[in-house]
């Protein structure tokens, strides 16, 4: 299991999304591990980390999680999940609700309703098809158009790059984790602060799920962008986000 470690104090662990590896996360570790510990991670068949011989679900990631931080002498964490990430950290939170101070939800989701179905299914066809079909389908759902069209070379590049090292049977077995996870029943059970931040156009987890997992977990605050869809992380929202982590965690320190 691939990992980079930085810092030093209280931990952060981030967990990226579909087809990301833990360079998602390289602005905000830079700019958070002068106060903090930060760990990132690579999910298994993602970037660095081997897919490994059994099926991939959301309990695996989940545990594989643990036995890290177990290695790692980690015994409390605030917890950081985008998208396929933050099922991974939904479902270590139930599981582990000692381990966790705090938790970010970017971009989550509990179970997929019939639109998220819809999405990740053309997703898993793409996947059969190529690399290049899915990239592109998962670009133009997570981007809104302005951002495509301002960073052509830029995305052209990071599509080169990911291609070189993707791992399409992993990619496809996420996806199925992604449509056979369902904690609805569990929600209530979160006890830590929880943090959720939404693209108010999110075309592939939309904007009621994210409403609807505030409504269901306690102590829960819900903070939407008003110009973004999926991927929250793209230009003057990092620094944002960057100062929302940081009041957030302090806050609940």
């Amino acid at each position: 299991m691939n990992y980079k470690i930085d810092g030093a104090g209280e931990a952060i662990v981030f967990i990226h999304g579909l087809s990301d590896s833990l360079l998602y996360w390289e602005f905000l570790a830079n700019n958070l591990k002068k106060d903090y510990q930060v760990l990132r991670i690579d999910l298994r068949g993602h970037g660095e980390t081997e897919r490994g011989n059994n099926e991939i679900t959301i309990d695996l990631l989940c545990e594989d999680l643990r036995n890290l931080l177990d290695e790692l002498y980690i015994e409390n964490i605030n917890l950081v999940g985008f998208s396929l990430g933050s099922a991974v950290a939904l479902d270590f939170t139930i599981r582990y609700p000692q381990m966790v101070s705090s938790l970010v939800l970017m971009s989550g989701f509990y179970k997929p309703d019939e639109q998220s179905k819809d999405i990740l299914s053309q997703f898993k066809s793409a996947l059969n098809s190529s690399f290049d079909e899915f990239y592109d389908l998962l670009f133009s759902m997570s981007l809104c158009s302005s951002v495509i069209e301002n960073n052509r070379e830029e995305l052209a590049f990071l599509k080169k790059f990911a291609s070189q090292t993707a791992d399409m049977d992993a990619y496809i077995q996420s996806v199925d984790a992604c449509l056979n996870f369902d904690v609805e029943d569990k929600l209530s059970q979160i006890d830590p602060p929880t943090l959720i931040l939404a693209g108010k156009y999110d075309e592939i987890l939309p904007l009621s799920s994210q409403q609807d997992l505030k409504n269901n977990i306690k102590n829960s605050k819900l903070v939407v962008f008003d110009d973004v869809k999926h991927n929250l992380l793209v230009g003057k929202n990092k620094e944002k986000i960057l100062s929302i982590l940081k009041s957030f965690i302090k806050k609940e320190r």
